[in-house]
């Protein structure tokens, strides 16, 4: 007796079935086994003492502007000008809202918001500025 009628009579398709089930459940337990290595190798090392790191140093404060005064724009634009003035005739918005934070002035937004309410602070066109003296 030769090829699927032997399979048949000698039951090969129950033992090909539990050689395929015994394979992959050898496969998982090794899987298993290797995944779980770095932690016994961890718990056999003695564990190395933590080095102790120093207090950071502590920073100087940032230099403080005085207060804003909301009701003199034109003062405190003329602040924000000569802060302004290495930035050239037309400027970003973003470079003058970074400078003012470095010189630590109070209030950015609020403050060029209000420029630009009071005329002072006109768009030039992409996304440009440039400073319209106030007028007296």
């Amino acid at each position: 007796m030769y090829g699927i009628a032997a399979i048949n009579q000698a039951n090969g398709w129950a033992m090909a079935g539990a050689g395929a089930c015994i394979v992959l459940i050898g496969l998982a337990v090794l899987s298993f086994l290797i995944s779980m290595i770095p932690r016994l190798t961890a718990f056999l090392e003695p564990k190395a003492p933590q080095p102790i790191k120093p207090p950071p140093p502590e920073k100087a404060p940032p230099p403080q502007a005085p207060p804003a005064d909301l009701d003199d724009v034109s003062a405190e634009a003329a602040t924000y000008m000569a802060l302004t003035e290495d930035l050239g005739t037309e400027f970003n918005l973003v470079d003058v809202h970074r400078k003012s934070r470095v010189a630590g002035l109070a209030h950015p937004h609020l403050s060029i918001c209000r420029f630009r309410d009071a005329g002072i602070l006109i768009p030039v066109g992409n996304d440009r500025f440039s400073w319209q003296p106030p007028s007296q």
